[in-house]
């Protein structure tokens, strides 16, 4: 099922807009909120170690569902929409988020983060909502076995996604740029490709929210996206994938973030248990610019990048930014070959 022609325009515009204001409207009260309520964190990539406001992915809860309700809701009086798709986008961004409250309060371990972010899938397998088969470049299409798509792939991909986001995030405006970057390329491979696609609002509504998160989560930071953001973000553009049949070039949109998905996976095995700490604590010299504590240079794609040459927070984050917006390039390229 798609959009009827003309309508996949309004959809889109609608899901942006209301998505960016909610969001911009709703951070200022919540930054104050959080820190009247001692909801704080240290921005450990400053020598004075500032106190920044915490949970500013709530923002990005409240936008996320209430711009896709008013996008079906203002659809459908216009003309005929299939709603389950969206409802079950919401819902994977909701479940996702609620464990990344868990995560931001209690601090639970990546293992149990990836193993718990499996339930958020449950939304998109209930709905199966899309076709059991990858589209690559050239137009080659693999058939996927029913079972195996739907209850092996669709939940890898959702605890995938969710947890590259938050495994990379850490530096003012990267979880929030990563998000804007990667919706913006896969709202564009969409909308070449399949513009009545369902999945276009969805990737419209991230980067409508995931902008307005960026303006305050840019460097200095005056709020911290927090895991409720970024696990649920990235779980809900792993929904957004899934929906719009464009699992390949998604994959290729996230290929910085893997290098986290590894690293973490392997220093897990390896029983690892001084990365937390050291990726807290970089090495900030008299002109800020950081570098990773002597041992630890390939803990993560920062700190790999940092060990090459020391960069301040801001250009750091300008650089991985550019890593997402070249890896977008060529899934966007990909995409119409």
């Amino acid at each position: 099922m798609q959009f009827e022609p003309g309508l996949e325009y309004l959809a889109t515009f609608i899901a942006f807009s209301a998505s960016f204001v909610v969001a911009i409207v709703a951070l200022p009260p919540i930054i104050r909120k959080m820190k009247e309520g001692k909801m704080v964190g240290s921005d450990v990539n400053k020598p004075e170690k500032p106190q920044v406001a915490e949970l500013g992915g709530i923002a990005a809860v409240f936008a996320f569902s209430i711009s896709l309700s008013l996008m079906v809701g203002a659809i459908k009086v216009m003309g005929d929409l299939y709603e389950p798709p969206f409802l079950a986008a919401i819902s994977v961004f909701f479940i996702a988020s609620m464990i990344g409250l868990i995560d931001d309060i209690s601090k639970i371990s990546q293992r149990m983060k990836a193993v718990t972010l499996v339930f958020a899938s449950l939304p998109l397998m209930l709905v199966h909502f899309g076709s059991e088969q990858i589209v690559f470049p050239f137009d080659l299409i693999i058939k996927v076995d029913y079972w195996l798509y739907w209850l092996v792939l669709v939940p890898i991909g959702i605890t995938g996604g969710g947890n590259a986001i938050n495994m990379s995030a850490g530096y003012n405006g990267l979880e929030s740029g990563q998000i804007t970057v990667i919706s913006a390329f896969l709202l564009l491979i969409v909308a070449v490709g399949n513009p009545t696609s369902y999945a276009l609002p969805i990737f419209a509504s991230l980067l409508g929210c995931s902008l307005a998160l960026y303006y305050f989560n840019r460097h200095p930071a005056k709020v911290f996206v927090g895991d409720i953001g970024t696990l649920g973000m990235g779980a809900a553009l792993a929904a957004g994938v899934i929906i719009g049949d464009i699992e390949f070039f998604g994959a290729i949109c996230l290929l910085p973030a893997f290098y986290e998905v590894a690293a973490t996976l392997y220093y897990i095995v390896a029983g690892n248990h001084n990365r937390r700490e050291a990726c807290q604590n970089p090495v900030i010299d008299s002109q800020g610019r950081l570098s990773p504590p002597k041992g630890s240079e390939r803990y993560t794609l920062a700190y790999l990048l940092l060990s090459a040459r020391p960069m301040t927070e801001r250009k750091l984050v300008l650089v991985i930014l550019g890593l997402y917006a070249a890896s977008g390039l060529i899934a966007l390229v990909l995409s119409v070959v």
